[in-house]
């Protein structure tokens, strides 16, 4: 019977917390946070706040975790101009434990590429063994051809690339093969061969959001403007978000070991109930 009385008032604190989330999401001082965050001539704020509370009915699991750190992770969002967990598919917020990380997604990086004003076209692929597939650098220049066989298997690929025509002229390449990105994505993720990791769900994704990454960082022009220095810094910003996750998987685990109950880094535990949402810093740190 006390067990059922303490997990009724459980039940009511978490319910007025995410009521207070969700007002603060709503309310003036949060609104303008954002206002001033978001880049000039990107989304408006009244559109990314409704996303905001969007994310939290399509990911319901980041109402069991602390405020601070839902918004912390929406206010990063909106630095980028990206909108949260919406069908776009440009930035997530993803629960691990009590915390939240907020991830670029490669449908996010294009855009970020694509707000710098330099490119005229964009691409990315995979290139399988059935392809037709020519990438060869030489004093004349960089010579590239692929055909997709389309009748043959597309699911096992041995590369991937991005390509971007600039307005300037010419073009920025980055290919990688399938082994390469794997090294890459067990250096910088060290949560590579967990289970629910990005990268044992969906590699082809997350293979595109490396090579585009990459061709971000050190294919495409230098530039001082506001959007260019975003993509730079997002090109860079997964790296050590996917190392800062593994730990926190770590502890997540071994919080399920104590209790003898069996977590997966999306599962949130009872909130401890002194998180005040009103307290958070909301500071926007200037880009």
């Amino acid at each position: 019977m006390t067990n059922i009385k303490e997990a009724k008032k459980k039940s009511v604190a978490l319910t007025s917390k995410q009521a207070d989330l969700k007002d603060t999401i709503k309310g003036v001082e949060f609104y303008e946070q954002i206002n001033n965050a978001l880049p000039e001539g990107n989304l408006t704020t009244k559109r990314y706040i409704s996303s905001c509370l969007t994310a939290l009915a399509v990911q319901p699991k980041l109402l069991q975790c602390k405020p601070a750190s839902v918004l912390k992770a929406m206010m990063e969002s909106a630095r980028y101009g990206l909108e949260p967990n919406s069908p776009l598919s440009e930035a997530a917020l993803i629960p691990y434990g009590q915390e939240v990380n907020f991830l670029i997604e490669y449908r996010g990086m294009m855009k970020l590429a694509w707000n710098t004003g330099l490119l005229k076209s964009l691409d990315f692929d995979k290139v399988c063994d059935s392809d037709d597939f020519e990438y060869k650098k030489s004093h004349d220049g960089l010579t590239f051809s692929h055909t997709p066989n389309l009748r043959g298997s597309r699911i096992d690929a041995y590369a991937y690339y991005a390509i971007a025509e600039l307005k300037s002229g010419g073009i920025a390449f980055q290919v990688m093969s399938k082994e390469d990105i794997v090294k890459h994505a067990q250096q910088f993720s060290k949560g590579f061969s967990h289970k629910s990791s990005p990268w044992q769900t969906d590699f082809d994704a997350m293979a595109y959001k490396t090579v585009i990454r990459q061709l971000c960082d050190k294919k495409l022009p230098k530039s001082t403007t506001e959007q260019s220095v975003l993509m730079r810094e997002a090109a860079h910003l997964d790296d050590f978000i996917e190392n800062e996750r593994h730990v926190v998987m770590q502890e997540v685990e071994m919080d399920s070991a104590s209790v003898s109950t069996t977590l997966t880094p999306e599962f949130s535990q009872e909130n401890s109930s002194n998180d005040d949402v009103n307290s958070v810093n909301l500071d926007v740190v200037e880009g």
